[in-house]
């Protein structure tokens, strides 16, 4: 995927996120189990947005509606776009537990980059499982979710 798409994408996502900025946001739900912020995803922001469904369905080859995902626990843990069926979302789903940070055996080999063929942001989420820990669900999700995607993609690391 070109940089240029990528970034163009990127904006269409920070327009569709002003827009419904105001709107209630369960962050339990729309986070998934392993630790990905769903109510960060452009395919979550693709269902409010056509161009940007649009844009999306262009650089994966697919149709705007494949694009379009409602979050992991409302997709049972099938994101449209991907063939392989999601062993965390099997796995959690048999608990009471939200997200993986919560279980015993955190981090286990389900969440190893390479159980998911290590698609971009899924390195993130061992990271994002230990924020979740540390300051909460919600606080994670309004504060730094959104962040530590578009600093992984976008920005300059420095420690």
């Amino acid at each position: 995927m070109s940089m240029e798409i990528l970034l163009k994408i990127r904006e269409m996502g920070r327009e569709v996120k002003r827009k419904h900025h105001a709107e209630e946001i369960d962050f339990a739900y729309m986070t998934a189990p392993c630790g990905l912020p769903c109510l960060e995803c452009y395919l979550y922001l693709a269902q409010f947005d056509q161009e940007m469904a649009e844009a999306i369905a262009t650089v994966l080859g697919l149709s705007k509606d494949d694009v379009k995902c409602k979050g992991c626990r409302a997709e049972d843990g099938q994101c449209g776009h991907l063939a392989m069926e999601c062993r965390v979302y099997k796995c959690i789903e048999k608990t009471d537990m939200t997200t993986c940070a919560e279980c015993e055996k955190f981090p286990c080999e389900y969440l190893h980059p390479y159980s998911d063929q290590a698609m971009k942001p899924h390195n993130t989420k061992v990271f994002n499982l230990c924020r979740i820990k540390k300051v909460g669900i919600e606080n994670w999700a309004k504060n730094e979710a959104g962040d530590i995607l578009d600093k992984y993609y976008y920005g300059s690391w420095t420690l």
